[in-house]
């Protein structure tokens, strides 16, 4: 036999199994008493009672014969100051615990009184206490989750939770929560002896009560304690849960703030000490009946809400309320779709929801942004989720027709819906693979599966898609869609994304010659037969169409131009080169003492105009930056403000180039079409040459960084392309001396 076989029989006999059951009693008073190993004023275990009134606690052999050791009946989840508190609670001690058949030990409560009519007064002092509530995600879809309750206390240190019950969410994300919650002493950190340590941010309060027993008490030499009859007006108990922030009286302590403080705590305790305010000293108004509830919710593994005390803690919170509580961005959700009200269909955004691109806020097939800030009237790139809603029950298949923009002349004005072109004349059904994923929660466990809607086939129709209303059983006939997954009875269920009607890559939808172009996409609907809605018998209401401008071209150009750049001494003349001519890291000698200055040519340039930002970012040393002047160029300026190179030092736009136009600004109505009448400049920004200037006062090595990028999106983020084309790094010496 090994070592380890060896020790496993040791290891099991430290415990010993001591079974009880308990008198006849009510189904409802054996659902909440609980059977507790008791310490002095610790509690060792806790052990439920069976709906047969049996119980079943393991415990450690060496205490089996120690004395002030018992079995105590009391409520479910009482706490320890309840439970020592408490004589009169049926208790055994368990040195008289007596040997079973069958093994383990028998502890035996025949003999202590034990009846219905003995415990239903406890409810009276341990009431049952229900708090219910909504798990949902940020986007409101239901949570399958694991919801845990605490009651918050203050410790010396802080604050302390303590965890009450664990319940699950029913299909709707809904949750109740049933427990008792026993009357106890209040929560001082140092009961019973209250007055030696309390939580910081009481203190103002605490001091605010002995002020006014100070006015109030006249102490005679003789030590006698005289109240007078007028003069100073009595404090009202304000409320406990403002007791317990601390905020009871604020408003008599004007400029007082609440922070830790040590003379302050120094200052409570000497008031404390004089035993004539301690008899006087209401600490009971900082006791509540209720408890201060936080929540915690995780879905298996992952801890899907946190709540912080510090700063969610509903303090006082009274029995039969309801809460609404939000996942992380860890929580996933089990959305269901829209199924009542009219027929119809409406697009809603571009971009993951909650979030992306309203409808509302595209104009001209741009997506507005925020006005007067370089990240607006952008233009769509990358791979786009295209969202609506479906009402009503009568769709269950789409089709998404796209249709390419003609007119103007040129990849600036080509097709573009904000600058002249015109809107499309004829559409074609998109056919890209859509996925969804559904997340099922089961027993306490969560799957995810990922379910396809298209592109199938039905009564002769391609291209089609099903509507999620619909997916679960699609009619016979229909191919190109795997089997749906099996769902259980009474499991939680929904989509991750309801209202996706469609992922469709930007260069899809582009004019192929020059990756831009504007873009009409519509919906036909079907319903279950295949037949287009709306039917003789059957209205439809349709929303208008939506329209993008796509632009998947990167910038035209990005570069550092070294060769029209220079370092110079601080009376312009050039600084001396110190390396060979083509050298990738060059080097220089600035002669004029206390520094010189860099100008550094860039050409940026979008044929689009589309540009959004350029700028060049200076590091060297150890985390040193410098700012370039000007500090970066970007659609929201100014056209006024790129002025010529002027010199000395000659810093400023080359000629031609191409400025913001950020006009019309607002966006003209209608946001559809016909648009109000376009011009070839509307909202462009090509850039072109340009020159910035460093100053150099430090010799160092110096890597000058050109961060750049296009003014597009794909509905999640604004700077899609934004990033880091080309650096120049360069070796600088400073001469010293006067």
């Amino acid at each position: 036999m090994s070592d380890l076989q060896q020790t496993r029989p040791a290891q099991s006999a430290r415990f010993v199994s001591v079974r009880g059951t308990l008198p006849a009693l009510s189904a409802a008073n054996r659902r909440r008493l609980a059977v507790f190993l008791l310490q002095g004023n610790t509690i060792l275990s806790e052990a439920t009672v069976s709906t047969g009134g049996s119980f079943q606690l393991h415990v450690a052999r060496d205490l089996i014969r120690e004395s002030g050791v018992f079995a105590v009946l009391g409520p479910k989840g009482a706490d320890p100051q309840s439970l020592a508190g408490r004589a009169d609670l049926p208790r055994k001690a368990l040195s008289s615990a007596t040997a079973r058949d069958g093994g383990g030990l028998g502890i035996d409560f025949a003999g202590l009184g034990i009846s219905d009519q003995l415990i239903d007064p406890w409810w009276i002092w341990c009431h049952e206490y229900t708090v219910s509530g909504t798990l949902e995600t940020a986007s409101n879809c239901p949570v399958g989750a694991q919801v845990t309750v605490y009651n918050v206390t203050t410790g010396v240190s802080g604050l302390v939770e303590t965890p009450i019950v664990t319940v699950t969410t029913d299909a709707n994300g809904n949750f109740t929560a049933t427990f008792n919650w026993c009357s106890r002493l209040c929560w001082w950190p140092c009961w019973p002896v209250w007055w030696q340590c309390w939580p910081w941010w009481w203190e103002l309060d605490i001091l605010a009560v002995i002020e006014n027993l100070e006015q109030r008490l006249q102490v005679q030499s003789t030590g006698a304690v005289n109240f007078p009859a007028s003069g100073v007006a009595p404090l009202r108990q304000p409320a406990a849960a403002d007791l317990m922030t601390g905020v009871a009286f604020a408003a008599s302590r004007t400029g007082a703030e609440l922070h830790p403080d040590s003379a302050r705590t120094a200052l409570v305790a000497a008031k404390l000490a004089d035993p004539r305010i301690r008899a006087l000293f209401p600490w009971w108004w900082w006791c509540c009946d209720n408890p201060n509830i936080v929540f915690s919710a995780s879905q298996g593994s992952t801890t899907v809400l946190d709540e912080d005390p510090n700063i969610s803690t509903r303090w006082c919170f009274a029995s039969g309320q309801t809460v609404s509580l939000t996942t992380n961005a860890q929580g996933v959700g089990a959305c269901q779709v829209q199924t009542s009200g009219p027929c119809g269909f409406a697009w809603s955004s571009v971009g993951d929801e909650p979030g992306g691109v309203l409808f509302d806020n595209i104009s001209m097939g741009y997506a507005v942004g925020t006005v007067g800030n370089p990240a607006s009237n952008m233009a769509f790139q990358g791979s786009l989720n295209l969202n609506g809603l479906f009402s009503g029950d009568c769709t269950a298949f789409y089709q998404v027709l796209a249709g390419e923009w003609g007119g103007g002349s040129g990849i600036l004005t080509g097709g573009n819906p904000a600058r002249g072109g015109t809107p499309a004349v004829a559409s074609e059904p998109l056919s890209v693979l859509l996925t969804d994923t559904i997340t099922i929660w089961s027993g306490g466990s969560l799957t995810q599966q990922t379910v396809v809607l298209g592109p199938c086939s039905f009564h002769g129709i391609d291209n089609l898609y099903m509507t999620r209303a619909q997916r679960a059983n699609p009619p016979a006939g229909v191919t190109g869609l795997p089997p749906f997954p099996t769902i259980g009875v009474g499991d939680l269920w929904g989509w991750d994304a309801p209202n996706l009607v469609l992922t469709v890559p930007a260069a899809e939808l582009a004019n192929p010659a020059t990756g831009t172009g504007g873009v009409t996409l519509s919906i036909i609907p079907y319903d279950i037969t295949g037949t287009a809605l709306p039917t003789a018998s059957q209205s439809y209401d349709m929303g208008p169409d939506l329209v993008l401008m796509v632009d998947t071209t990167a910038l035209t150009t990005a570069t550092i131009d070294w060769v029209l750049s220079g370092v110079f001494n601080s009376d312009h003349t050039p600084a001396t080169l110190t390396t060979p001519a083509g050298s990738n890291c060059p080097a220089y000698e600035i002669t004029t003492p206390g520094g010189g200055y860099v100008l550094i040519h860039t050409t940026v340039v979008d044929n689009a105009g589309h540009l959004y930002e350029y700028q060049i970012q200076t590091q060297y040393g150890s985390s040193t930056t410098l700012t370039a002047n000007p500090a970066d160029r970007d659609y929201a300026q100014a056209p006024s403000s790129f002025a010529a190179a002027a010199t000395p030092p000659p810093y400023g736009v080359d000629a031609g180039y191409q400025t913001p136009n950020d006009l019309p600004l607002p966006p003209p109505a209608p946001s559809s079409p016909p648009y109000a009448a376009a011009a070839a400049s509307n909202w462009t920004f090509v850039g072109g040459g340009d020159t910035a200037y460093i100053a150099i006062t430090e010799s160092c090595c110096y890597d000058f960084q050109l961060w750049a990028g296009k003014r597009v999106t794909d509905g999640q983020t604004f700077f899609c392309t934004w990033g880091n084309p080309a650096f120049q790094t360069v070796n600088i010496t400073v001469a010293t001396g006067t």
